[in-house]
């Protein structure tokens, strides 16, 4: 099918048909988009603040947490008008969220509703409940940004990701996209060269998924001799790190455009073709604060708290995400797009673990597989020789022998039979001084 016709198709019949059956609104969410990031930033900062005002009246009504905690400090519905006011709210946390699921901290929407599994760059299981509405929300983001790399609806293009079960409707959406799935934990030599094979093979332009995964790719590309041009790559998940993406850009010459998001549904900054990070300020409203809980200045380190402006079904108030970022000291950017900007994102941990057959085990393999064990609350993965890796367990529940076994068993199949595993169960993970934990300790460089 030719590539304006299939987009077309997509855009106007198909994407919108599937919108009325899930109950989703994803393409006018899009299009909605597509026209509003390019407003004058008065207007951007009118709608955000009537989508507030919005959800605080539902998350206060709606929700026992919420109302609790504003009642507590003595503040209304009425006193919050603006993102200037949040400040008077409290600091969610994912403790405090976690001590109030779900009775506490959900409500309903009159969709279906469904848990997302997060451990997100703290290393600390989490859950979220969405819907569809949700869903089609931040997904509206997602390929908002993907527009930014110049990429259209349709577009065959090959990702590296970690959802390999690949049900019915995963398999629709990746025919439907053009998308070629790969495992981002698969990074042996034979598994680089079978990627390489697919772009190829179908001549796609367009490269997705994990820095980490994406890097190593870049890597084996260049020393293979492999040079075939792609128009952009698109990052995510995890920290891009300069030499991740100078290695990329040379391999595949072409740009990287990286983005920030969360598990919890929240898709909070990305690059557009100046290089510049856009804030998504019509989903999000994201505070940038010191330990003291004020605002920082612009281009000093801050600690990120964000507000989704969406409710669903847990809404999201002045977030603790556990990251850390640098607001931007530049409020116009030439691609002419009005969304305000950010400088950076800093401390999310990207080591690696690597395996005695030179399989690359990124971050996102040990926390897509231990967010799954819900007897687990926090872990943390130090490797100090390539044929063993420690880690160590914090256990919510009772931790028995055989569900430690049934972990390990998990991360063999995944891509670490060759490793030998020590387990260790404690009580707490010592916080470093920058308050970031690392869930991940490589003393190996690769």
């Amino acid at each position: 099918m030719n590539s304006l016709i299939k987009a077309f198709l997509l855009r106007n019949m198909i994407l919108p048909l599937g919108d009325i059956v899930f109950g989703q609104k994803l393409m006018s969410r899009l299009r909605f988009l597509e026209e509003a990031q390019y407003w004058p930033y008065h207007k951007i900062l009118e709608k955000q603040s009537q989508d507030l005002r919005a959800l605080i009246n539902i998350a206060y009504n709606e929700v026992p947490l919420y109302h609790h905690l504003m009642d507590k400090v003595g503040v209304r519905p009425e006193d919050i008008q603006m993102p200037t006011d949040l400040h008077k709210l409290p600091i969610v946390t994912k403790d405090i969220l976690c001590a109030g699921y779900p009775d506490e901290t959900t409500r309903s929407t009159g969709q279906k509703t469904y848990e997302a599994f997060t451990s997100g760059s703290t290393g600390k299981n989490f859950i979220v409940q969405e819907d569809a509405k949700t869903a089609s929300f931040y997904r509206a983001v997602f390929l908002l940004h993907l527009e930014w790399t110049g990429w259209s609806i349709g577009e065959p293009h090959l990702q590296t990701g970690m959802n390999l079960s690949r049900n019915i409707e995963r398999k629709l959406k990746d025919w439907l996209f053009g998308c070629h799935y790969v495992d981002a934990h698969r990074l042996e030599d034979k598994s680089l060269d079978d990627m390489l094979n697919i772009i190829e093979t179908h001549d796609l332009n367009y490269l997705w998924g994990y820095p980490g995964s994406i890097y190593y790719l870049a890597k084996y590309a260049i020393s293979k001799g492999w040079n075939k041009p792609l128009k952009a790559v698109a990052s995510w998940g995890s920290t891009l790190y300069p030499h991740y993406r100078k290695t990329i850009s040379q391999a595949f010459h072409t740009k990287v455009y990286d983005a920030y998001g969360s598990a919890e549904g929240l898709q909070i900054a990305a690059q557009c073709e100046e290089g510049n990070y856009h804030l998504h300020a019509l989903d999000t409203i994201v505070e940038f604060l010191d330990d003291a809980g004020n605002p920082v200045e612009p281009g000093t380190l801050g600690n990120l708290i964000v507000t989704r402006l969406h409710p669903g079904p847990m809404p999201l108030i002045r977030y603790e995400i556990g990251d850390l970022g640098v607001p931007s000291e530049h409020l116009v950017c030439k691609c002419g797009r009005t969304l305000p900007l950010m400088e950076s994102i800093k401390g999310r941990s990207g080591d690696v673990v690597l395996t005695p057959s030179g399989n690359r085990l990124l971050s996102e393999f040990f926390c897509g597989i231990l967010e799954y064990f819900p007897e687990v609350d926090q872990f943390q993965i130090i490797q100090n020789s390539k044929d063993k890796i420690i880690i160590k367990l914090v256990p919510k529940e009772e931790l028995i022998s055989k569900k430690i076994d049934e972990i390990i068993n998990v991360m063999k199949i995944r891509g670490a039979s060759d490793l030998f595993f020590e387990v260790e169960l404690v009580d707490n993970l010592p916080i470093p001084k920058t308050g970031k934990h690392r869930y991940i300790i490589s003393n190996l460089i690769d």
